[in-house]
């Protein structure tokens, strides 16, 4: 099954000119006066849902908060404070409800198509990934600077009592969420590097009795 991920990005700068979906803001300017930067508030209703999609429509917004509000640029606007609902893309927006709450971002969407907006399309599990796309870009848009959620870590893991540690190899994503075991604990694995593609994993190992370099190709695993 394939499914579908559609956001709208709106800036509402100003009462007088609202922004267009599709507008690309300028970049967010920070001066820095004071030792505290105040944080830019954004309005992230949940995500419209597709049908029997409800649950993964709530876990997709909560992943792009969090992936915003870690950043220390941003501050979420609570839910309860909401005026307006985001029910549909097809309603017009109630510019002066999202202002009134002091909204200077606002980022709607839905787990199935529709006609406007960006759309991400991959299989119901990899949803995470695909919120971590929308967070990407919506921080690009604000800030005029590359997104990093969309990022993986690759990483030895280490379990057991010291005189004998088991090692593996894993990748997770930047949040520690996603965590895959790539290699078993039967040898001694060290060193884990992306190859510049970003699909291949080097790393060292002690199978065959002394240090060999190993590849792994991340999109078959």
């Amino acid at each position: 099954m394939t499914r579908f991920l559609t956001i709208a990005f709106l800036a509402l700068a100003s009462l007088a000119a609202p922004a267009v979906a599709q507008d690309t803001p300028g970049p967010l300017r920070i001066e820095i006066t004071e030792g505290v930067i105040e944080r830019l508030p954004f309005a992230l209703p949940q995500f419209i849902a597709g049908p029997g999609a409800e649950d993964q429509a709530a876990d997709i917004t909560r992943v792009i908060a969090a992936d915003l509000s870690g950043t220390g640029l941003f501050r979420e606007i609570p839910r309860d404070a909401h005026i307006s609902p985001i029910t549909s893309f097809d309603s017009p927006v109630q510019y002066t409800d999202w202002q009134a709450i002091n909204a200077q971002a606002l980022i709607t969407g839905s787990n199935e198509p529709l006609g406007a907006g960006l759309q991400f399309v991959g299989s119901p599990d990899s949803w995470r990934r695909m919120a971590h796309n929308v967070a990407d870009n919506v921080y690009e848009r604000i800030t005029g600077e590359s997104g990093y959620f969309d990022s993986r870590v690759a990483f030895v893991h280490e379990e057991g009592p010291k005189n004998a540690r088991l090692k593996r190899i894993a990748i997770m994503d930047y949040d520690g969420a996603n965590v895959q075991y790539l290699t078993d604990s039967r040898s001694l694995v060290l060193a884990p590097r992306f190859a510049p593609d970003g699909q291949t994993l080097l790393f060292t190992s002690y199978e065959s009795g002394s240090p060999r370099l190993y590849t792994l190709d991340l999109a078959t695993v």
